[in-house]
């Protein structure tokens, strides 16, 4: 039987490439986003359909999830990987940012988790997976909003994951380190471990079929990531200012 997916993100980056790396392993995959000529292209892959979305519109979500519901697809696999990046200043915090920012990293996993699980629950084996980020892990320079929302999402997960373990739907945690997709190519600072997104693709997927419930890589940024983690908090703040000078 072939499995289905829906993958949110996917007109670009990470998305992109998971959405014909499934399609390349037989699964039909619904890619949604909000750009609908790169929808359009990425859907030239046999298995791929186009799902033009933009997810900052609750009703929109609502909408495209009962009609897909009314066309009788069930999901085996709902991957919220949408995102986006927004530094701020902390002398002059921009709240559109803020709202921006958490509007398409929380707010709409939110309401996606919400509308589509529906979808899930005729699977026989159903997963939901969100993508977070390792950037709440440590106070970097700027990213006030980026890691807040980021921080809210994984919460959210682990939570969500209590509350579902007895309804059959696994909830899997994905917070990838820098992944080099358009969305890191606009940093203007060094990143550690970047990872192609080919490989990114290929980690989570494979983790993902192994039933992972958390994943995270590159495992030596993590390991970094942890270890800060256990420093002093004290120290901990100085470390994050003394790397801002640099």
């Amino acid at each position: 039987m072939t499995s289905t997916c829906l993958i949110t993100g996917a007109s670009s980056g990470i998305g992109r490439q998971l959405a014909q790396h499934y399609a390349a392993n037989g699964w039909i995959v619904y890619a949604a986003a909000r750009s609908k000529d790169k929808l359009d292209d990425l859907a030239k892959s046999a298995g791929i359909i186009a799902l033009p979305l933009d997810l900052t519109d609750t009703a929109a979500i609502q909408d495209t999830a009962t009609r897909l519901q009314q066309a009788g697809v069930v999901l085996d696999l709902l991957l919220l990987n949408a995102g986006t990046c927004e530094y701020v200043e902390a002398t002059n915090l921009d709240l559109a940012a803020f709202e921006r920012t958490f509007a398409i990293n929380f707010q709409a996993v939110v309401a996606a988790t919400k509308f589509f699980m529906p979808l899930l629950k005729a699977s026989l084996s159903p997963q939901l997976a969100i993508v977070s980020s390792m950037a709440h892990f440590f106070p970097f320079t700027r990213a006030e909003a980026y890691g807040a929302s980021k921080a809210a999402v994984s919460y959210f997960a682990d939570s969500l994951r209590v509350d579902l373990a007895d309804s059959g739907i696994s909830v899997h945690l994905i917070e990838p380190g820098f992944v080099d997709t358009p969305l890191t190519q606009k940093n203007d600072f060094a990143m550690p471990f970047l990872v192609p997104v080919e490989q990114a693709a290929e980690r989570i997927y494979r983790a993902l079929q192994a039933g992972q419930s958390r994943i995270r890589f590159p495992r030596r940024l993590s390991v970094t990531l942890k270890l800060l983690s256990l420093l002093p908090y004290n120290l901990r703040s100085k470390m994050a200012q003394r790397m801002k000078q640099q």
